[in-house]
């Protein structure tokens, strides 16, 4: 499987911008050690080393995000965008740091270089309040991410995953028992967005040939249950970075000495969860293509292309014959023994560290979630290698090679987490929190917009650059410090809920580029495997994607988050809106229609 299928950059363009983005870091890190320094009254500061980043710069803290975005949207690539956000951020802190950190008599070009490495590159993985002490938690995130990822390599290729979705597949008897079939095999391939791409496409493609279900549909069926189904999922390759964002974005709030009470003693883990309910932009994208499948009604490009499959010979059921060895225990158990360690760990440890009545919420706030998941997934992984041994599907070197293949698929995304934990170091030392609220507060803004701005930034950088991760590794522990603060003005009551709101908002809406972006990993590989063009699949999907996005901002962001209803309500009216406005726009395709470009 390829480790980045996107569309990439020429040569000559990528040089060019790398260029440019390492001239500019230059000049950033020579005007910060050559220019005046002023505090924010305009006064000349009488010891640079003492002034403070929100002093020195304002709201020039913003920067290193900004430039993280553009470069990111420029190059079609968050790596280097994350690079060079990290080496502006090193740039902005160097000449505020007092003349004990050792930085200030290096020439600026070289105490940059210092500070992005050793500071935040290699501090990514330790704790940012006592450098050079490992941050634990981080460490067990990588851990079993990459376990998990090794776990999913296995099954893949001892057939259990693809066994798990042939069983689906003698239920396709007429066209909508194979669109719901196809959309049950995504939701049981939830650990992990690439499998569920590549193994359900190449096996229900024959099968929705046969009904004359077009190639489109399918692709948007896949990606559609890829990414968000994955973001969603407790138990995954996902879970380890959304949690490590949102720890992010803590630390920076804790870090600021004035963590809001209504947050205390909650963890990353129960915000993850507790946020759940507010991801409506996933929530509703799978409810649209079951609602789909279900009714038989289609809109936008997508009607016209199910007419033309409608009119279609049938084709020849050409689909593979079995792997006798392969049954679908083989990724059953594994997943099952995920689950199971992981709920009981996450119990025992809650429970024997308790203090107090025993209720769910005080075993879930002092469970140790990363031991938890971490232990689930070792057992995941070792159950998955014997299982493929004792059978020899594959043999146990070959089991060890699938293993090391998906750890492989998944370490250009941990890079990612890592330099996302990075630049959240970095934004915290420039204080771009307490900067960015004071900005808020002083403006009068209204907290209760904030989850709709933060879900439509984050679908436009999304979107741009064709990444959840990046995206979520850039805006989620911006949005986490900005609701802490902004909560703290607001009854407990309305804080928790605009808090979970904010951070269901920012994963949500990273989820909508990763999604429907003609330069997503998932986008390419749903059309890959639906034997789909990206255009067409990417121009017939977008009604869809776009008409859920429509509904998260007005049944989530604004109903729930502006107005106050409660969650459940707005999921209600969402998914209300969803099947009038499908009743009253969608239709089932015709064999009259034509085919509309695409």
């Amino acid at each position: 499987m390829p480790l980045d299928p996107r569309p990439s950059a020429s040569p000559l363009r990528t040089a060019v911008m790398g260029l440019v983005g390492c001239l500019s870091v230059v000049l950033l890190a020579v005007a910060g050690a050559a220019g005046a320094t002023t505090c924010s009254d305009g006064s000349p500061a009488a010891e640079p080393s003492l002034v403070s980043p929100e002093d020195r710069y304002g709201l020039w803290t913003l920067a290193p995000a900004l430039v993280a975005i553009v470069t990111a949207v420029t190059l079609r690539q968050v790596f280097p965008a994350l690079v060079v956000g990290i080496l502006t951020a090193a740039a902005m802190i160097r000449p505020c740091l007092p003349a004990v950190e050792g930085y200030g008599d290096l020439p600026a070009v070289v105490a940059v270089l210092r500070l992005a490495v050793e500071r935040y590159a290699i501090g990514a993985l330790t704790d940012p309040s006592h450098r050079g002490v490992v941050d634990v938690t981080r460490i067990q995130t990588v851990l079993f991410t990459l376990t998990i990822a090794g776990m999913v390599g296995v099954i893949h290729a001892n057939g259990g995953t693809a066994a798990l979705v042939r069983r689906l597949a003698p239920l396709a008897s007429t066209p909508r028992r194979g669109q719901l079939a196809t959309f049950s095999a995504g939701l049981m391939l939830f650990f992990d967005d690439y499998s569920n791409c590549m193994i359900i496409g190449p096996t229900m493609r024959p099968v929705l040939d046969r009904l004359r279900i077009s190639r489109e549909k399918l692709s948007y069926i896949l990606d559609t249950t890829a990414a968000p189904i994955a973001s969603l999922a407790l138990f995954g390759t996902w879970i380890g970075a959304e949690v490590g964002f949102i720890q992010a974005g803590l630390d920076q709030l804790h870090s600021d000495g004035a963590s809001p009470a209504f947050l205390s003693g909650t963890t990353a883990y129960q915000i993850f969860i507790w946020s759940l309910p507010y991801r409506f932009y996933p929530l509703f994208a799978l409810f649209l293509v079951f609602l789909i499948g279900w009714t038989g009604r289609d809109f936008g490009p997508m009607r016209a292309y199910e007419a033309r499959a409608r009119r279609s010979a049938v084709a020849a059921d050409s689909q593979a014959a079995p792997d006798a060895g392969a049954r679908a225990w083989y990724a059953a158990l594994p997943v099952g023994a995920l689950i199971v360690v992981t709920m009981t760990l996450l119990f025992l440890t809650g429970w024997y560290r308790a203090v107090g009545p025993r209720t769910f919420g005080t075993i879930l706030s002092n469970a140790d979630t990363y031991v938890s998941i971490l232990y689930g997934a070792v057992a995941a992984l070792t159950l998955a290698v014997a299982i493929s041994t004792i059978a020899r599907a594959p043999s146990l070197a070959g089991a060890l090679d699938a293993m090391m293949t998906g750890i492989q698929r998944i370490l250009p995304a941990v890079a990612v987490l890592v330099l996302a934990w990075a630049l959240s170091d970095a934004m915290k030392d420039l204080r771009l929190g307490h900067v960015a609220v004071q900005t808020l507060r002083s403006r009068d803004f209204s907290p209760h917009l904030l989850p709709a701005l933060i879900f439509v930034s984050a679908c436009i950088v999304s979107f741009a650059t064709g990444t959840s991760w990046g995206t979520m590794g850039i805006l989620c522990p911006v949005a986490v410090l900005l609701a802490g603060h902004l909560g703290a003005d607001l009854p407990p009551s309305q804080a928790l809920p605009l808090f979970y709101a904010t951070v269901g908002s920012v994963l949500a809406g990273a989820v909508f580029g990763d999604h429907c972006s003609p330069i997503s990993d998932t986008t390419v590989l749903s059309a890959l495997a639906s034997e789909c063009s990206l255009e067409t699949h990417v121009w017939t999907q977008l009604p869809y994607a776009l008409t859920a996005a429509a509904m998260e901002l007005l049944a989530g962001d604004l109903l729930c988050g502006y107005f106050g209803v409660p969650v459940w309500f707005a999921l209600l009216v969402g998914a209300a809106g969803l099947l009038l406005f499908l009743r009253a726009v969608g239709r089932p395709a015709s064999p009259l229609e034509g085919v509309q470009p695409a």
